[in-house]
């Protein structure tokens, strides 16, 4: 990894390990980001994304479920973990940085 993957990559552990995952799980999703990265895939995880909030253990919700289409209403746009670790690409997607 270049010096800036390497950045990119620890930035990546620290916002998924606070929003609850596991060390391990966090690792290898960030490996697989630099990849992703590297092959100029446009999909993205709700876990990079500004809208989701909350976290492992307790709920993940889309603070931007119209737009992200992921609900009807509000107090469905509960995400799983399959659904926040899963590469897609979303309408209502927003950098966590941007």
């Amino acid at each position: 990894m270049t010096g800036a993957e390497i950045d990119t990559f620890t930035a990546r552990l620290a916002r998924f390990t606070d929003k609850g995952l596991g060390l391990g799980d966090a690792e290898a999703l960030a490996d697989k980001l630099v990849t992703r990265d590297r092959e100029s895939d446009d999909r993205r995880l709700c876990l990079e994304c500004f809208h989701l909030s909350g976290q492992s253990g307790k709920a993940w919700d889309c603070r931007n479920w119209q737009a992200a289409k992921v609900a009807s209403r509000a107090r469905d746009a509960q995400l799983s973990a399959a659904l926040v670790t899963q590469l897609q690409r979303c309408d209502g997607f927003k950098e966590v940085n941007a």
